[in-house]
């Protein structure tokens, strides 16, 4: 068989491969849309001008710790817990927190509101440490954070608060620490947002 006749043998055999639709396209990745959510906007506190003309009213005594806590139950207020404080813990200052920040079940979501041993500036009751019953002011926010998690306005008025108490008494961001920091129990709960509080309030 002459040169030629081989090289159009060759061609048509090309060409039939190519028609018959074993051509092959080069590899690709599929493009894949994964839906992305837009990134969480921070809730500004709704109480900080109310909360800061509130403390401002109160002259304050030595504090060295701010100390951490959940309610862990689903719904509460300041006044349940200072009745259940009084009724079943015999306590007879009440609210063994200084404040208690409510969830928008029983108090509203991200308000503040201010207990007895703070406006007396007394010691708290939160602790089951003397140290931190004299020393420590006692926060709790409403909520079982070992099932859920604070809401965006429970951590901004926490936020806020711990920073005014920061400035106003002095306590440096080390000294803002979660009960289970010095006591076998695990409040303010697993879900509870700890690092993210001091990367928000870090100061002294």
């Amino acid at each position: 068989m002459r040169f030629t006749e081989k090289f159009y043998l060759c061609l048509s055999l090309l060409v039939l491969i190519y028609l018959s639709g074993c051509y092959a396209p080069p590899a690709f990745k599929p493009i894949t849309t994964v839906p992305v959510r837009p990134p969480k906007k921070e809730v500004p506190c709704k109480e900080t001008p109310y909360i800061e003309s509130q403390l401002n009213r109160y002259s304050v005594r030595e504090w060295k710790y701010i100390v951490i806590h959940h309610s862990a139950s689903a719904s509460g207020c300041a006044a349940e817990f200072d009745r259940y404080h009084r009724e079943k813990r015999g306590w007879e200052n009440g609210l063994g927190y200084h404040f208690v920040i409510g969830n928008g079940s029983g108090a509203g979501d991200g308000q503040i509101e201010i207990g007895n041993r703070w406006v007396k500036q007394i010691d708290g009751a939160h602790a089951g440490v003397q140290e931190y019953n004299r020393y420590g002011i006692g926060i709790c926010l409403v909520g079982n954070f070992n099932g859920s998690y604070p809401t965006s306005a429970q951590m901004a008025s926490l936020s806020t608060l711990v920073g005014y108490l920061q400035e106003r008494c002095h306590i440096p961001s080390e000294n803002i620490i979660m009960h289970r920091h010095f006591r076998e129990t695990e409040c303010p709960g697993r879900n509870f947002p700890y690092y993210k509080l001091l990367a928000k309030t870090a100061r002294w």
